[in-house]
């Protein structure tokens, strides 16, 4: 009697119906569009990119009529990098608290992976609103 070989993805659903049942790793997932929207640290972060942004844009209409084209283009481009510094420093605060909060909670519930929930069809265990709770 001849045996047939193993379809390839026969691995990969036992795989995954053993960590959905909790018989595997335990895999935590968190949505990084909500952390971005929903924490108080990312809104206020947001809101200070806004209010430097409509800072700049009066002082540039302000300034219209009292400095060159050349001159304008000039301040225009100078805000355009201090706004790309200030929006990199501010992503890069937010990323290490949330990467602090989700390591937190991936111990408090002992986590063996946490992955951001876009990447992921189904399964996991979702952590973002305790990692909301931390961040605020």
């Amino acid at each position: 009697m001849k045996v047939a070989a193993t379809p390839a993805w026969v691995p990969l659903v036992v795989g995954v119906l053993l960590v959905a049942t909790g018989c595997g790793s335990r895999i935590g997932v968190v949505d990084s569009k909500r952390i971005i929207n929903e924490s108080v640290m990312g809104l206020s972060y947001q809101k200070q990119l806004d209010d430097r942004e409509k800072a700049m844009v009066a002082d540039l209409r302000l300034l219209t009529g009292q400095l060159s084209k050349e001159d304008l283009e000039a301040r225009r481009q100078t805000y355009l990098k201090e706004l790309a510094a200030l929006r990199r420093d501010l992503e890069e605060q937010l990323n290490q608290r949330v990467h602090a909060a989700v390591a937190e909670e991936a111990r408090r519930q002992r986590l063996r992976v946490v992955l951001v929930k876009q990447a992921i069809r189904f399964g996991g265990i979702d952590i973002t609103d305790a990692v909301l709770a931390r961040l605020k």
